[in-house]
């Protein structure tokens, strides 16, 4: 009976302290895990203030460290949302580092906007940041603004600021007749006036052997627009490619920017906020337009909120 007692002692003792080893060591675990939420973008990085993010459209987290500032973003991908620890230095206009903490995109293709390579551009640049081409207002606003309106007749011009990496700088004229589109023309032209659609039609532009000319592409995508007489039947896929027209193979993101641009004028809508004068161009990932401008539109929107706050 002395022994069963002694038993009963001994097996109550070592449950209570196993449970106060639980305890203590939750609390332990406890305070570690917020000792590491406030550790931000940068290792080491103390935080000072957690910033009021409520009613910020984008933003889940924003923290003042003693190096600057991290802000959590999450933004629209091409596969779902991207989420982003976005760091700036103490006057919050420079980009000190940027983390994809969550994303779906396309293996091999838009994933790749978690990789260095493509982070680690801005590292140490001016905010705010842009890709050749872009727009700071999204694609489908701009094509729903322009869906219905009265157009003015004329003839419209709209060409790239610049030339792009192989020389050419494009331009698509529209013209409109009775309040119509009766005529669009897409093509690309070198610093000597050379036209890329002369180029693909003597064969010295050339893309596949067996597949349609840059030339006969355009005139595809130029002819598709004046039947939809409106941009919102061309929808583009993550590679900057559309299977809304047969037979066109060629990225379309910069034939829709400039026909969006024709039809403001034509429409006398106002200008889509164009890339500002200040700030950092930035290099996409290459086949994924979608992915890498929604993630430079995740940096700027961290920016934006920290000109609201700082």
């Amino acid at each position: 009976m002395k022994n069963k007692n002694v038993r009963g002692i001994l097996a109550l003792v070592l449950v209570t302290a196993l449970s106060f080893g639980v305890i203590v060591g939750s609390k332990a675990l406890s305070e570690n895990m917020g000792e590491n939420a406030d550790q931000t973008a940068q290792a080491g990085d103390k935080v000072l203030e957690e910033l009021a993010v409520d009613g910020a459209e984008h933003i889940e987290k924003a923290v003042k460290t003693e190096n600057g500032y991290m802000v959590t973003v999450r933004t629209a991908g091409y596969g779902g949302d991207i989420v982003m620890n976005v760091s700036f230095d103490e006057t919050a206009e420079t980009v000190t580092k940027v983390e994809v903490t969550e994303q779906n995109e396309t293996e091999n293709l838009g994933a790749r906007i978690a990789e260095p390579e493509f982070l680690s551009q801005f590292e140490g640049v001016k905010a705010p940041v842009w890709l050749p081409g872009m727009s700071l207002e999204s694609g489908e606003a701009a094509k729903d603004e322009l869906e219905g309106a009265a157009l003015q007749d004329g003839t419209y011009e709209a060409k790239t600021e610049g030339p792009d990496q192989s020389g050419f700088t494009d331009q698509v004229t529209i013209t409109v007749a009775d309040g119509r589109i009766t005529e669009v023309n897409w093509d690309a032209l070198l610093e000597d006036g050379t036209r890329k659609s002369v180029m693909s039609e003597n064969g010295e532009y050339t893309m596949t052997e067996d597949g349609l000319t840059w030339k006969e592409q355009a005139e595809a995508l130029a002819a598709a627009l004046v039947e939809n007489q409106s941009l919102g039947f061309l929808s583009m896929n993550e590679q900057g490619k559309t299977d809304a027209v047969s037979g066109v193979s060629i990225s379309v993101g910069g034939f829709i920017n400039l026909a969006e641009q024709c039809l403001r004028q034509a429409a006398g809508v106002e200008e889509a906020e164009t890339v500002p004068q200040d700030g950092t161009q930035a290099d996409a990932v290459s086949g994924a337009t979608i992915s890498s401008t929604a993630a430079v539109k995740g940096i700027n929107q961290a920016y934006d909120f920290l000109q609201t706050v700082k």
